[in-house]
């Protein structure tokens, strides 16, 4: 077994991977055996069907850990470098998810061809791969290898793969076998994309659209130099020499053509750029007057705020002083009233005192504020006995304003007297 693993990592190709491959196959039993190495398979084959006997569904089988173990007899499933789950037996169960292989960190080998898996996914942990086989299957598509840097040999003939991804070039580097027969490629566009894999000596792609394309060989070994066997035959070196001929030429004017293409598409991006500067300078321009505009709002709002506060004092303070009128207004009111009730009772009444006419000044509130008149006698009632000091009327705001116009025109009289004096 040991000495089948080293002719399986050397490097070499022609006899030793058949021998590599039966090598894989020998410790593990059947129905688990290694299939013949695809490019070792007759041609003749008509392509494969997903109604045909490998991909007839006779039931589910599910990858366990308990299975590995048993498979391997591998207690500690870390140590498990190989892994043969290759449904060959007709009417067995297959396998149809590929998972539970997250412990096996150090598998360099991993076989799960002729069963019915749809997807490739949950190979995050085998970072130390180096042989894949997924042949026999109904895979639409290359995904979930991006992370083994270390594989070596990618077998996926007889799928259903029609394109080959951009990543798959620069993420395998170490890629040296591609075994991608009977799938449905075709576009040589789409092996083009291997140009970067420098490492690559094997490839199969027999029994794909492509392969019926005229000058397909010569194609992919002017762009494919690294390659030494395509689909099972060795490249002479008159096709060495021919590739260039034939497509040098082409690849040259391809190169024109994409250069124009790149040359354009700069010319649109710098135009695209001078107006995405242009839209730039507008907007920060525009950002500027808006905070112009924001900061002069505020400057005018806190003015407002402060001619509000202003005004609003100047309100409290005519509030208050249109209380206090009001208030002595009220007094006034009253105290007429009562000066006025008294005129009826006594005769000859008397006006008070300067100190006692201020308002507000009383120490109470209910009697006329005047000085009695201490020598009219008792038996004279003021209502026979008038005189030019009392007027009386009906309503106390006529007495008021009557009593005003008095005095302004005694006060008058007597300014007169003076001066004439």
């Amino acid at each position: 077994m040991k000495k089948g693993v080293t002719q399986r990592i050397s490097p070499r190709r022609g006899a030793k991977v058949s021998l590599r491959m039966q090598s894989l196959g020998s410790p593990l039993l059947d129905p688990y055996s290694l299939t013949p190495h695809p490019t070792r398979l007759p041609l003749h084959r008509t392509t494969h069907s997903k109604m045909d006997s490998n991909h007839h569904i006779q039931g589910i089988r599910y990858i366990t850990e308990d299975l590995i173990s048993r498979l391997t007899k591998q207690d500690n499933l870390a140590f498990v470098q190989s892994l043969n789950l290759a449904i060959t037996k007709s009417g067995d169960k297959k396998f149809k998810f590929i998972e539970n292989l997250e412990k096996c960190e150090h598998l360099q080998i991993l076989n799960v061809s002729h069963n019915v898996i749809e997807k490739i996914e949950k190979l995050e942990k085998l970072h130390n791969l180096r042989e894949l086989h997924l042949s026999n299957n109904i895979i639409h598509k290359i995904e979930g290898l991006e992370h083994m840097a270390s594989l070596q040999l990618l077998n996926l003939s007889s799928n259903d793969i029609e394109h080959v991804p951009l990543w798959l070039a620069k993420k395998l580097r170490s890629l040296q076998t591609l075994n991608l027969q009977r799938n449905k490629i075709s576009s040589l566009h789409e092996l083009s994309r291997l140009k970067p894999l420098k490492n690559l000596t094997e490839l199969t792609l027999a029994e794909n659209p492509i392969a019926n394309l005229p000058h397909y060989r010569l194609f992919l070994v002017f762009h494919l130099r690294s390659l030494e066997t395509l689909d099972g035959q060795p490249i002479s070196q008159e096709e060495r020499e021919q590739a260039p001929q034939r497509f040098q030429m082409e690849e040259i004017e391809r190169l024109e053509q994409d250069l124009e293409c790149r040359v354009a598409e700069i010319g649109r991006l710098q135009s695209e750029q001078v107006a995405a500067v242009e839209e730039l300078e507008q907007q920060e321009e525009l950002i500027d007057q808006l905070q112009l505009k924001s900061l002069q709002q505020q400057h005018c709002q806190a003015q407002q705020e402060q001619e509000l506060d202003t005004k609003t004092e100047l309100l409290k303070q005519k509030t208050v002083e249109l209380t206090r009128a009001c208030q002595k207004q009220y007094e006034l009111e009253q105290e007429l009233a009562f000066q006025k009730i008294d005129a009826k009772f006594e005769p000859y009444p008397y006006y008070p005192d300067h100190a006692e006419s201020l308002l507000g000044e009383s120490p109470y509130i209910g009697k006329a504020r005047h000085k009695r008149n201490a020598v009219a006698s008792d038996g004279i009632q003021s209502h026979q006995m008038p005189t030019a000091g009392h007027i009386e009327t009906d309503n106390p705001r006529q007495d008021v304003a009557k009593i005003s116009s008095r005095d302004c025109s005694q006060e008058q009289t007597k300014g007169t007297e003076e001066g004439v004096w």
